[in-house]
């Protein structure tokens, strides 16, 4: 009986390694994959970076009274906190003012898409102090300096960390800032259960193959076994 014991127990462990390598390989190259946010300062770089992806655009047609929260015609929801000011919608522009102090306008604001998303372009306005990070991402972009003047398309992607949420600030060397954004375009993520890479495939392939193997072995020994 000792002996039988320990070939179940070999067995299942000849099955826990051949999961491990059909599931496990897959980790690092659908949830492990880390990459900074990219700026981009194109139109035509974004649209090549996102790809297929479904673009959703957002032109500020119809005006929204200033408050503290609002939702564009898109779905995304701007949220002004830390004070009072801009954030609101009115002749076809996004219209912002940032204070760092948050005494005569809001320390930020906090954009949320309605879905994750890939990426994010719109044409900013007489920025001078603007910066925007992707929350979480502990990277923040001066708008005026990789626009290199005041006016001009600018957006991020990371393609493969999808995100909600984007916030505004102003640099605290400077006094505050008001600017305009119009021409909001985002990019929603491709579907979780989207076709691996050929590279992960060959690794789950190989992992099903020890995993067979390692079934067939153990059914060898039980018939050995059971001869005996």
């Amino acid at each position: 009986m000792a002996g039988c014991g320990g070939s179940r127990m070999r067995r299942l462990k000849s099955y826990a390694a051949g999961l491990v390598l059909a599931l496990g390989m897959t980790g690092p190259t659908l949830g492990g994959a880390q990459a900074a946010p990219m700026p981009v300062t194109s139109l035509n770089d974004f649209n090549s970076a996102v790809g297929a992806a479904p673009v959703t655009t957002e032109t500020f047609s119809n005006n929204i009274p200033g408050a503290v929260e609002i939702t564009f015609d898109s779905g995304v929801v701007s949220t002004a906190a830390g004070g009072f000011g801009d954030n609101g919608v009115s002749n076809g522009l996004f219209r912002g003012g940032l204070d760092p102090n948050g005494i005569f306008a809001p320390r930020t604001l906090t954009w949320t898409f309605p879905v994750p998303v890939i990426g994010f372009i719109a044409d900013f306005g007489r920025t001078s102090a603007l910066e925007v990070t992707i929350l979480g991402s502990g990277e923040v972009f001066d708008i005026f300096t990789e626009i290199g003047a005041g006016s001009g398309a600018f957006g991020l992607i990371d393609s493969l960390t999808p995100f909600r949420r984007i916030q505004f600030s102003v640099q605290n060397s400077n006094g505050g800032d008001s600017f305009d954004i119009d021409n909001l375009r985002f990019a929603a993520a491709p579907s979780i259960a989207a076709v691996p890479e050929p590279g992960t495939l060959a690794l789950f392939g190989l992992g099903l193959a020890g995993f067979a193997l390692a079934r067939r072995h153990g059914k060898t020994r039980g018939q050995q076994n059971a001869a005996s």
